[in-house]
């Protein structure tokens, strides 16, 4: 049971630090992370979902709202700081 247990953490904490990583990495101003930043976001994004589809009947919408979220507001990030620096050029 204890392993199950670290399994169910590992995968939360790999859902949780991909939007970490993607917000991140939408701070930065170059491809390279813009890329990143949408892989990352993408990942973070259905993941999160799906763990929250998974664990509906308990706090899945809770657990599911900070992945999803953080993957959201890096797209976000990047995508407005891509405009800004096209209105800019």
């Amino acid at each position: 049971m204890e392993s199950l247990a670290l399994l169910a953490s590992l995968i939360l904490l790999f859902v949780i630090g991909s939007g970490l990583i993607a917000l991140i990495s939408s701070w930065f101003r170059n491809r390279v992370a813009e890329i990143i930043t949408y892989v990352f976001s993408a990942i973070s994004v259905v993941s999160g979902a799906l763990v929250g589809f998974s664990l509906r009947d308990g706090n899945g919408f809770a657990i599911a709202l900070l992945p999803v979220s953080l993957g959201l507001i890096a797209t976000w990030n990047v995508r407005r700081r891509r405009k800004d620096s096209s209105a800019n050029s």
